[in-house]
């Protein structure tokens, strides 16, 4: 038995994640998946390299994904 009480129509709770939110998480991750993309290939670091893109490829498929309306 629940003791708080909510009026009818109400909802329990507000979404912590907004997709305004996600698309904002997306752009930041395309971004910085190439900056370290390009920094990697200068610095010669294989993993930074592989994360870098992977991320930024990540993002890359969120993105257009939302902007179909997959998502």
């Amino acid at each position: 038995m629940s003791l708080t009480r909510y009026r009818i129509g109400e909802e329990a709770g507000t979404p912590t994640v907004t997709d305004d939110m996600m698309l904002l998480s997306a752009l930041y991750g395309f971004a910085v998946g190439i900056l370290l993309t390009f920094l990697a290939k200068r610095l010669r670091q294989r993993w930074m390299i592989f994360w870098g893109s992977g991320l930024s490829v990540l993002s890359l498929a969120y993105l257009l994904a939302d902007g179909v309306g997959w998502i």
